[in-house]
């Protein structure tokens, strides 16, 4: 199905029942689609309504102006898919730059998430110092110079450990292209350094594979640390898409999150009711 948001038209799939009580909304990392979800999907359509879109500029949504901040302008639009969807109890998954878009979807309407999970991702909040930036002019020059070939190979060995997955990621990146990994992740160290002005507040479960780069194991157990309502996860046998790499230790850790949740959540909301009485 094909949704027209105020950055493009947007794919996405939605699978479950329209009458379960909680949306699962995937957002997927760089140059990836919808299908970076599906032993994700199979696992949870039967208890729950999940949304896969392909993020603006990816797979069979339509190409996008990448000029602008790309993660607000990306979270506004999955925003805008909520409302046309109906989509007021949400949990958020979002893999890298899925995400950071995610934690901006968070932070504009904490009203509709009931918590968020986050995979091979950076928190926002507080800000990164703008000394980061200084990896700009590195990153352009070994992205810009490296044989394409080279560059998409490269890509998935470093994301990923199973050949599938490998497969996968070098399939979509050559598809993407250069000139677009480079804008977004020239992007996402902007969204790192910009931030966010306030923490998240809701239950949040942090993910990486035990084979994670060693900077993004560290950020991860800091998120952690400052964030209330928090777990980490560390999925065995696993890389940065670790949810391919290992779906099945990856899927327990999301079923177990989604029904804590959804069990405190049910609480609560009895606990409102009676005092309503």
């Amino acid at each position: 199905m094909y949704f027209d948001s105020s950055f493009g038209r947007i794919y996405y799939e939605v699978h479950g029942s329209d009458s379960s009580p909680i949306t699962v909304l995937f957002a997927h990392g760089v140059t990836m689609d919808h299908q970076t979800f599906d032993a994700q999907v199979a696992a949870l359509k039967s208890s729950y309504r999940v949304v896969c879109p392909d993020l603006p500029g990816h797979g069979r949504s339509e190409a996008v102006d990448l000029k602008e901040a790309y993660s607000k302008r990306a979270a506004q639009a999955l925003g805008e898919l909520l409302d046309e969807l109906g989509g007021d109890r949400v949990v958020l998954v979002g893999q890298s730059l899925g995400s950071t878009i995610c934690q901006r979807v968070a932070a504009e309407s904490p009203e509709r998430v009931l918590g968020s999970i986050h995979l091979g991702g950076v928190s926002l909040y507080p800000a990164f110092s703008r000394l980061v930036r200084l990896l700009t002019p590195s990153i352009v020059i070994s992205i810009t110079l490296m044989p394409g070939k080279l560059l998409y190979a490269m890509f998935a060995r470093h994301k990923a450990l199973q050949p599938q997955t490998q497969a996968y990621l070098q399939e979509v990146a050559t598809a993407a292209g250069k000139k677009f990994i480079l804008r977004l992740t020239l992007d996402m160290l902007r969204d790192m350094t910009e931030g966010l002005p306030r923490r998240i507040e809701h239950p949040m479960l942090i993910c990486h594979g035990d084979h994670e780069a060693g900077f993004l194991r560290r950020l991860a157990s800091s998120w952690h640390e400052a964030q209330p309502e928090s777990r980490l996860a560390v999925i065995e046998n696993a890389h940065h898409i670790a949810n391919q790499d290992n779906p099945s230790a990856f899927n327990g850790e999301l079923l177990g999150f989604l029904e804590a949740l959804e069990g405190s959540d049910l609480q609560a909301e009895g606990r409102s009711m009676a005092m309503e009485m």
